[in-house]
């Protein structure tokens, strides 16, 4: 007997990882369901069928390793035993650990409904990047089950969440990711497309794109409107100037923010405040001022 039905399936350790064997592929997932490596494996089929302790050999064990390539994280030893699976997890700085895993129905996507039959065919071709002024920027391009814009894009699914039925994203083709390198994942709205994106350490706005002729008529949400925020100085407002360049805003800017602050937006991110003003704001979590003081 060369691979066992016991250990073909699903294996879950509760928060960290998530294991899958079919036959002689594994695929180790982490937290977030995101793959850490997929390799095959050999094992004595016959000792693990008769209840016997079994070790799991992995042609690959390095979960990931450091940006000159040397091994930071791996799995040490993986075994069968009393029905559960025991793995020796070794990190570089904190040494070993190990972790239990049990074997579950759920599949790592069974939160995730795929829904590309009702959506794929309608967000085919060109979407116009919308902008204050109009129509500018990059466009998104989709073609079959690809999506492309500014460099960044790649295969994907339409997908919707068993805990948020009506909200429908377009994820990365693993189902695991919320990103696409240069934007977040896209969430599919009935005359729009939206997006989020980090660009170093800057919180860009969200970006809106509509077909060309529906660009003047789509009703914006205010989260495209605000500022682009610098995450990394206490959330001050940038200005962009030219496609990567940034800097802070001059004085007029900044009294105009200071201004807006006072009528009832945030002074960082433009936020609209609720009526009963709270002391820190709802959107970027910056302290707002006191009006009264």
């Amino acid at each position: 007997m060369d691979f066992s039905e016991k250990l073909n399936g699903y294996w879950e350790e509760g928060y960290h990882y998530y294991l899958e064997f079919r036959n002689e592929k594994l695929t180790v997932r982490g937290y977030d369901r995101g793959i850490r490596i997929t390799t095959t494996v050999s094992y004595d089929a016959d000792r693990l069928e008769a209840g016997e302790r079994t070790v799991i050999k992995l042609e690959n064990n390095v979960l990931s390793r450091t940006y000159n390539g040397e091994m930071m994280t791996e799995i040490k030893e993986l075994a069968y035993e009393n029905g559960e699976l025991k793995m020796l997890y070794y990190y570089t700085i904190m040494g070993e650990t190990l972790y239990t895993l049990r074997k579950t129905d759920n599949s790592p996507f069974s939160h995730i409904i795929i829904r590309d039959d009702e959506f794929i065919e309608r967000l085919q071709g060109r979407w116009e990047q919308w902008t204050p002024d109009g129509c500018g920027g990059s466009p998104m391009i989709i073609k079959g089950n690809t999506v492309s814009w500014a460099g960044g894009g790649g295969k994907f699914h339409a997908v919707s969440y068993t805990y948020d039925r009506e909200s429908v994203y377009l994820t990365p083709e693993d189902l695991t990711r919320g990103e696409f390198n240069a934007f977040t994942k896209i969430k599919v709205l009935p005359d729009m497309l939206t997006t989020t994106m980090m660009v170093c350490d800057m919180s860009m706005p969200l970006s809106v794109f509509a077909r060309k002729d529906m660009i003047g008529k789509i009703k914006v949400p205010g989260d495209a409107k605000r500022p682009p925020v610098n995450t990394m100085i206490n959330n001050q407002p940038m200005i962009i100037n030219g496609f990567m360049g940034m800097k802070m805003p001059d004085t007029a800017a900044q009294n105009e923010k200071e201004s807006r602050s006072e009528t009832g937006y945030c002074q960082c991110c433009g936020y609209k405040l609720p009526q009963e003003r709270p002391r820190f704001c709802p959107e970027c979590g910056s302290k707002l001022q006191d009006i009264n003081a």
